[in-house]
């Protein structure tokens, strides 16, 4: 019975090593450059299973690989047979997270880790991934200059832009504005960009505790980025010009600076015609007016501030534009004239708006010593009011 037991076992064994591939065998048998050689040259049948032995092998014997070339040459080798399709790698290696994690960290060779790099794209829904995001994470904390040049520091900041969280957008910004590697200034602020896009709450924290000089550097970047919608925009305008009304309460202080900045902001909103950012506007005017006055804003500038209010086309645009209007009548009748493109501005946004609440100050235009084209405006305005 025993001995029926044994050649029963004994054929089982002999089918399974039958059943096994050459390019196993010369796996199982060969040294580091036969392992090495038969995953490269393995089918793809083969290519998966030959990839993890290879993987399992430079793991198990890891302190060894860690400077030798010829286990960098089959970590190479196993990463590039590895399949690329997410769902099957996540279901034929339950692990390849945390081996990934295993081999970069295991090797400095630059090509290996570019290799897992790159598979780490692959792993970006697992569960396990924000252990990857912890590894980025942490190699960008203790970048250094030495890191200079670095592909594989590239890559990293690469990874980090697709697949970063909260914490990646942080460290990211901070090398951004940091600007101490300008070497890797392109991918920084790639990745930038999509790390805000992708973590709007951290983006407007971000904005309320800056200074008006990083506001306006930060909104810079994404404003004349091509590939930001402009709705992400005037999201990010509506808040940094939030942060700088605060801002201005505080310190009481207006320069020219400050209110391109702010003109910039509200031209964002306007763009994208973002009508949550209408009563926002409406409060800004009040600042607008007074650096205006005092020729922080020049006419021309003070004009696109009216139209861009004008064009959310909220009732308190209105009501604001025409309080203004009378501000300017009531200066008139004391021969004190305002800049005339400033008036037909006023003027001719009210038409536009077509609020009726206008009609008492835009018929009292008609009755002043304004020029023919002005009272002409205000006509056509009044014309244009909706009843």
């Amino acid at each position: 019975m025993k001995k029926s037991i044994f050649i029963l076992a004994l054929a089982f064994v002999f089918n399974l090593y039958a059943e096994t591939s050459d390019f196993e065998k010369s796996f199982i048998k060969g040294n580091i450059q036969d392992k090495t050689r038969a995953v490269k040259e393995a089918s793809d049948e083969d290519g998966d299973r030959l990839a993890k032995k290879g993987i399992d092998f430079i793991l198990e014997n890891k302190e060894i690989a860690r400077s030798d070339r010829d286990f960098s040459a089959l970590a190479v080798a196993s990463l590039f047979k590895l399949p690329k399709d997410e769902k099957i790698l996540g279901k034929n290696f339950p692990s390849a997270t945390e081996n990934l994690i295993q081999l970069f960290e295991v090797f400095e060779d630059e090509t290996v880790r570019i290799a897992v790099l790159d598979k780490f794209e692959n792993v970006s829904n697992s569960k396990s991934f924000f252990k990857v995001q912890n590894l980025m994470n942490g190699y960008l904390e203790e970048l250094d200059s030495n890191s200079q040049n670095s592909a594989v520091t590239k890559k990293v900041i690469e990874l980090v832009g697709k697949t970063g969280n909260e914490e990646s957008f942080l460290i990211v910004y901070r090398l951004w504005k940091e600007k101490k590697y300008p070497e890797f200034s392109p991918e920084i602020q790639k990745s930038l960009l999509r790390l805000s896009y992708a973590n709007i709450t951290e983006s407007i924290k971000l904005i309320s505790s800056s200074s008006i000089e990083e506001i306006g550097e930060f909104f810079g970047l994404i404003n004349n980025s091509s590939e930001i919608s402009l709705n992400f925009k005037a999201e990010i305008a509506e808040n940094a010009l939030l942060a700088t009304i605060h801002y201005m309460e505080d310190k009481s202080e207006k320069t020219a600076a400050t209110a391109g900045l702010q003109l910039k902001l509200l031209k964002a909103i306007s763009d994208a015609n973002w009508t949550r950012g209408a009563g926002l506007s409406v409060r800004f005017f009040a600042i607008a007016k007074d650096e205006y006055k005092t020729s922080c804003l020049n006419d021309e500038q003070f004009i696109q501030v009216i139209e861009c209010i004008a064009k959310l086309s909220s009732p308190d645009a209105a009501q604001t534009i025409s309080a203004y209007l009378a501000e300017i009548n009531s200066e008139t009748e004391k021969n004190n004239f305002s800049a005339q493109n400033v008036v037909l501005a006023v003027i001719n946004s009210l038409g536009a708006l077509g609020d009726k609440t206008a009609f008492d100050n835009l018929l009292y235009v008609t009755y002043l010593n304004y020029p023919e084209d002005v009272k002409t405006a205000a006509r056509n305005s009044l014309a244009k009011l909706k009843w």
